[in-house]
């Protein structure tokens, strides 16, 4: 496996783990008190966020075939949504939509780029 298919992977799973922390921990806070203080900590965003965006950026950086606008645009919009996503709460914004929509977009960028790249 090469090191951007790993790369590729990464992002994979770290924006699906932001869009989960988004979706899936607040119904089990609800369901598991203990919980919601992981639901509402700031740095498992800032470190989801960091991440998924490293490991997102490293990809074109690492492939030549990754530096087409069929992926650049998605993963750029993704990555700017997840970015904002960051700060939408100080904005009186949700911070859900912004982050949910940009780890798809991630998401499906790498997972277009694995089918076509391998």
């Amino acid at each position: 496996m090469t090191s951007t298919s790993l790369s590729d992977r990464a992002a994979i799973a770290l924006s699906f783990g932001c869009v989960a922390h988004c979706v899936a921990l607040p119904i089990l806070a609800v369901l598991m008190p203990f919980l919601a203080a992981i639901a509402e900590a700031e740095w498992i965003h800032w470190t989801f966020a960091g991440l998924a965006i490293m490991a997102s950026s490293s990809v074109p950086i690492l492939s030549v075939s990754a530096r087409r606008p069929a992926f650049l645009i998605p993963a750029g919009i993704g990555m700017a949504l997840i970015s904002f996503a960051l700060f939408a709460e100080q904005a009186n914004l949700d911070e859900t939509p912004p982050t949910i929509i940009g780890g798809i977009l991630i998401a499906f960028a790498h997972l277009r780029r694995l089918a076509k790249h391998g």
